[in-house]
């Protein structure tokens, strides 16, 4: 499906807070697993309360229309995008009358925190780029610390060759129930058995390797690729890579930090780099090597040419991320004047201020 919040919903990009609210309560009825039993429509409920959790939402909306559909995804989690986002309480205000139940919402949306089936977590990284991997792209391996799939029985928690029977702990309902007597009367407390993680069905023989859990700590290098463009504080998902769970596997989140640079300096996708320009092809003008994220690149100086003045070259800074296009390098010229001369260097420099002082004599400067 598209990941395009706006083509989900069927708005502009220009759309008002009531169209993309009208929009939504349309599709939301259409689309309830209650009222729709087709095939997708499940899924495709739970995309269209996503874009409607982040352009409800104004700070949300405005990260997404700078980054676009691609980079907000990878900056932000899918707990960071249904933050605040109470799908009961939204429907009963558009006037809709739906119990989702205590265990719906996680079990459409599928993340950590919600309830309802064996969910595995997000987990998070952090990485060190330079900037010129981060203008080019790179591969990075990570160091990774994860609740990793049981490979001797394939996340199942059953032993090899034996069969999967109603769980014996809980009866096969998937809850156990535990009473207790208080000063304030008996009290009954229901939670979700923890064999069968409340499906009710078990291994007749657990897993000799994981104990019946299908799962294992794992720690492991992995090589992820850092797309071009990437600053400090971009986020990269990669799918699948976070903790193991039999219902859902979760994601791994790296957090980018592009190390300063000796040579350029970054403001944006804008680089700055000082260069050193002789006096004199300052003064006659010429060409200097200039420093790029390519290499070296001959520029051309004017005749005249002052200290701190700016030379632009365009495309020349690092690549937008996750679209087209590339921000500028800008030039400083920094006039290098000699700290010694020879005695034939000085003869002629004093021959030059002789012939400069005559002429603002005669008014010509």
């Amino acid at each position: 499906m598209d990941n395009d919040y706006y083509k989900i919903l069927g708005v502009p990009k220009n759309a008002s807070e009531d169209d993309i609210k009208n929009a939504y309560r349309q599709l939301a009825l259409k689309f309830h697993p209650d009222r729709n039993k087709d095939k997708g429509a499940e899924e495709h409920f739970k995309h269209i309360n996503e874009a409607y959790a982040v352009l409800s939402d104004p700070e949300k909306r405005k990260q997404y229309d700078a980054y676009g559909p691609d980079a907000f995804n990878q900056r932000y989690t899918q707990e960071d995008i249904f933050r605040n986002f109470n799908i009961d309480e939204i429907f009963k205000n558009m006037g809709i009358n739906m119990d989702f139940g205590s265990g719906m919402f996680g079990d459409i949306f599928g993340f950590p925190g919600s309830r309802g089936g064996d969910l595995g977590n997000d987990i998070l990284a952090r990485t060190d780029v330079t900037l010129l991997q981060a203008a080019h792209g790179t591969e990075k391996e990570i160091s990774l610390r994860h609740v990793a799939r049981c490979e001797n029985c394939k996340g199942s928690g059953a032993e090899p060759g034996s069969k999967i029977v109603s769980c014996d702990r809980c009866g096969g309902s998937g809850q156990i129930a535990t009473t207790r007597r208080t000063p304030f009367g008996v009290m009954q407390t229901i939670t979700t058995c923890t064999k069968c993680y409340g499906n009710g069905k078990a291994p007749s023989k657990t897993c000799r390797i994981c104990s019946g859990t299908g799962k294992r700590h794992s720690e492991n290098r992995i090589k992820v690729t850092i797309p071009k463009g990437v600053d400090t504080g971009t986020r990269l998902r990669v799918k699948g890579m976070g903790d193991f769970g039999k219902d859902r596997v979760g994601d791994l989140y790296i957090d980018v930090n592009v190390m300063p640079d000796r040579k350029f300096r970054r403001s944006g996708d804008n680089i700055h780099v000082d260069v050193s320009v002789p006096f004199y092809v300052a003064a006659l003008g010429g060409e200097v090597a200039v420093p790029t994220l390519e290499g070296e690149k001959k520029v051309k100086v004017d005749e005249g040419t002052q200290s701190d003045s700016e030379i632009m070259l365009k495309g020349h800074g690092i690549p937008h991320f996750n679209r087209n296009g590339a921000g500028d390098e800008i030039v400083r010229i920094v006039v290098d004047v000699p700290k010694s001369l020879t005695k034939e260097q000085r003869d002629y420099l004093e021959k030059f201020a002789s012939l400069d002082s005559k002429k603002k004599k005669f008014g010509i400067f």
